[in-house]
């Protein structure tokens, strides 16, 4: 018998609204901690069929992402029966990974983007873990009405079967959306949180996420890579903390950058971004360290006819205690210049967190996606003694 937790699904939208808003008024939180601080478990959603499809399924990297947490991490994974946590039993056993640290919970969801509808976990004042409900839109594109209510109510049900608060937010925002070094500092993109929030001007934006994340500084960077036209320009595919003051910040390398418009745009981008986080400052008033890290080189050649390439990224990697779940791109038949870079930022990696284990993943399924390793993952915060 498989020990499956079931949370009870919500999609009376009167039902929701009353129960995600009955700790939000209060709650303090204290703040959201770095995800590169000490965790308790790494939480993903088990794929539905339709992103088994073709030549490029995606349960396969799903399982390479736990039989690499597993050694270090607890793993909890939203199934959507019992049925499908047979299913991952099995298809673990067959990769010779036992699931002792898997805990399996039903949860009503049809994506797989676990960052961004997943649980956002913050510490209230007595150090207990919340969760804040954002709002979602499936990215401004809304869509499929059952799809969209579904996908809202993801973190609610999680918080219930974990019976943790809940803490509403009138915000719509996506885990992948922000970083932040745990200290109180938040990286944004105007292009993604204005677009999202329209009718909200950017200080109650700022408002807002400092209430239901105890930040105390936003820094507003201005676009992302150009060709994630899925989320608008998600932070997690081109700049992360890797502690309180050091961040690594995507770079479109000189050979690339007038292969496409794409490749041009981001560039652009990325450079405006950069001048931005040279002239800011930490919490305690000291310039980042900042780290430029290769976007993947050669790949912008593969662009269609519409212009049009999947997000690679080497930054939309996963922290875990004792390990970094990084994407690997070079493979037999590339260019040897992307495994030339590809080496380049595992020595980085290495050296910006020291004591990790760095594991590289083929994660190019997802990345047809619209996402990457960072995208399916939710990181739970450990809770220790004040």
């Amino acid at each position: 018998m498989i020990a499956v937790l079931t949370a009870v699904v919500m999609l009376s939208a009167a039902f929701y609204g009353r129960l995600s808003s009955y700790a939000g008024d209060r709650l303090a939180v204290r703040g959201i901690p770095g995800e590169f601080e000490e965790q308790q478990a790494i939480w993903v959603m088990w794929p539905s069929e339709v992103y088994d499809c073709g030549d490029m399924p995606v349960k396969p990297v799903i399982l390479d992402i736990v039989q690499a947490l597993l050694p270090h991490v607890k793993v909890n994974i939203m199934v959507a029966n019992d049925s499908e946590a047979a299913e991952v039993k099995q298809s673990l056993a067959r990769q010779s990974c036992p699931d002792e640290g898997v805990n399996y919970y039903v949860i009503n969801h049809q994506s797989i983007w676990g960052r961004d509808v997943g649980p956002v976990f913050v510490k209230d004042q007595k150090n207990r873990l919340c969760v804040v409900d954002f709002r979602f839109n499936n990215y401004g594109r809304y869509g499929d009405h059952y799809y969209v209510s579904t996908e809202c109510q993801v973190d609610v049900q999680v918080a219930n079967a974990l019976k943790l608060p809940v803490i509403e937010s009138r915000l719509v925002s996506e885990g992948g959306s922000f970083e932040t070094n745990g200290q109180g500092i938040l990286l944004l993109t105007e292009a993604v949180a204005l677009q999202h929030n329209r009718g909200m001007t950017r200080a109650q934006i700022e408002d807002e996420y400092k209430r239901v994340l105890g930040i105390k500084k936003i820094i507003w960077l201005k676009q992302g890579l150009a060709e994630d036209k899925v989320t608008g320009g998600h932070v997690d595919e081109f700049v992360r903390f890797t502690s309180g003051n050091t961040i690594l910040l995507a770079e479109v390398l000189p050979p690339d950058r007038h292969s496409s418009p794409l490749a041009n745009s981001s560039a652009i981008n990325l450079e405006q971004n950069y001048k931005i986080l040279l002239n800011a400052t930490d919490q305690d008033g000291q310039p980042f360290r900042i780290i430029r890290i290769p976007m993947p080189p050669t790949m912008y050649g593969n662009a269609g006819e519409e212009d049009e390439i999947p997000v690679r990224s080497y930054l939309n990697f996963v922290v875990a205690n004792g390990a970094v779940l990084m994407t690997t791109y070079w493979k037999p038949g590339r260019p040897y210049a992307l495994k030339t870079a590809e080496d380049e930022v595992l020595k980085t990696f290495r050296a910006v967190f020291p004591g990790r284990e760095i594991i590289e993943i083929n994660a190019e399924p997802i990345n047809a996606w619209g996402g990457g390793l960072h995208c399916v993952t939710q990181h739970m915060p450990a809770v220790t003694a004040d």
